[in-house]
Parts: C-alpha cells; structure tokens; sequence
C-alpha cells in the first residue's frame, strides 16, 4: 500500500543510522578533548550554544548558498522545472525573513539542547549505542513525518490561515535552497522547528546524535528547495511548491496514506 515512500522512509532510516555512526565514532571521537578544554575555559553552557550556533550557521548559510550557486548561475542541467529561472528581486527581498527565522530556530533550538534533554546527553563520553540510535533515529522521522504533514495540510486546508501564514511561503512557485525558511515565523515554529524538537525530547536524545540529525536535515531541507536533483525525495517537495494541493509531508508515508502523495509531472 505504502509503495516506494515506504522504500524511501527505509532508506532515510538506514542512511540516517549509517551517518550517525561514522560522525560519532569516527569524526567527532577525535575533537572531544578541544571540545573539553573550551568547556573548561568558558564554560560547558556558553561552549556547547557556541558550537551549536556555529554548526548551524555553517551547515545552512554554507551549504544553502552552494545549492543556490546553480539557479544564481542560471545552469539548466539537473533543474526540476526547465521552465523556471530564479527572480533575483524576490530573493534580495526574501533575504531578511529568512535571517530572522534562522536567528528564531538558534535562539529555541540551543536552550533546548540545553535545557530540555537531560543533563547526561551532555556526556561526550558516554555516547549512545547502535540499539539507541537506531530506535531514536525511527522515532526522530516518523514523528516528523506525522506532525509536519498534520500542521502542512491544515496550514493549506485552513483558508484564513493560509492566506494570512502559509501563503508567504508559496511565493516561491519554483523555490532555491535557503528559502526553504522564508515564511512566517509562526509557520517555521509549529511545522519546521516544534516537529523536528519533538522526537529528541520524546527520546531523551544525546546531544551529539541530535546535533548530527540537525545537520542532515538541513541538509535535507535545503536540497529538496534547491530546485535540482541534488533532492533526496525524487522532487516530491518541488511538486509541492508546484501543484500546492500534494505532498504535505517529508517522506511521503503520510502522504500515501490520505492519498495525497504525488510523483513529479503525473499530472
């Protein structure tokens, strides 16, 4: 019934399980004693906000302004909709909300991964096991999937909250990477940062598997935006931004499931 969204949550699983081990176990291992001396030197609070900051300016302004290079160059190879180029007006205009909301994601997601997991997620020692991960890991995606497909859908479905929230964001019929958080800030609350804090808060997540999970789904985020076939969801989320009435979820379970789930250009 499920068809390829359920190869495709699978595979989002299993890709997710495999890059949480290698980070942990081999690239980050080695800077847990630099990690250590900052903490000493600052503090263990003020280092770990730092980092976090840091880590997220560089994943989403880096990596989102190399996924924008190909639409700012006008390159038509690999572009999901041939018949669309970039406006650049609209996005020097769209470039202040999207900072806000970036600062809005920093200043809940670090006092979360401070305050609201608990105080051994801190722990660089004691890292989670594969059993750990992998159950985090599931319940990280599903619960995504399940509310940012509820909150997506009654955000399009709800008429009066679509014009006045949701609307903003379908400015972009044929969107790029960072744009993938120009839209109102009440919307980048409950569909983009609440669904996303939900499963680590459920699971007691260490730290550094959440910071890692953070990081590929930026990633995500952005490639799905970028207009290209750097995507990871053979272009469901372009559709989206296309057709507007398919594709609310991420992975396309729930999607499948109210039969809303739609493969490019099928219509």
């Amino acid at each position: 019934m499920l068809g390829p969204t359920f190869g495709h949550t699978a595979a989002s699983i299993t890709g997710l399980l495999l890059i949480e081990k290698l980070v942990l176990e081999w690239v980050f291992p080695p800077w847990i004693p630099l990690l250590e001396d900052f903490e000493a030197r600052v503090g263990k609070n003020v280092a770990v906000g730092i980092i976090a900051v840091a880590n997220s300016a560089i994943t989403f302004w880096g990596i989102g302004l190399l996924f924008a290079l190909p639409p700012m160059l006008g390159w038509r190879r690999w572009k999901i909709q041939q018949d669309r180029s970039l406006d650049m007006a609209l996005l020097w205009r769209s470039l202040p909300l999207i900072a806000f909301n970036f600062l809005l994601q920093v200043l809940i997601g670090v006092p979360f991964l401070l305050y609201m997991l608990p105080a051994a997620s801190l722990d660089w020692h004691a890292l989670p096991a594969t059993e750990t991960l992998a159950r985090d890991i599931t319940v990280w995606l599903l619960v995504e999937e399940v509310c940012f497909f509820y909150v997506h859908r009654w955000l399009h479905q709800d008429k009066s909250m679509y014009a006045a929230v949701h609307k903003l964001h379908h400015t972009w019929t044929a969107p790029i990477s960072i744009v993938a958080i120009y839209c109102h800030p009440f919307e980048h609350l409950v569909s983009n940062i609440l669904p996303v804090l939900l499963g680590p808060f459920l699971c007691r997540s260490h730290a550094a598997s959440f910071g890692i999970f953070l990081s590929v789904g930026t990633v995500h985020t952005l490639a799905v935006h970028s207009g290209y076939w750097f995507c990871d969801d053979n272009g469901m989320h372009d559709e989206h931004h296309a057709k507007f009435n398919v594709n609310y979820g991420v992975m396309g379970l729930m999607d499948q499931w109210y039969g809303t789930y739609q493969q490019l250009g099928l219509f």
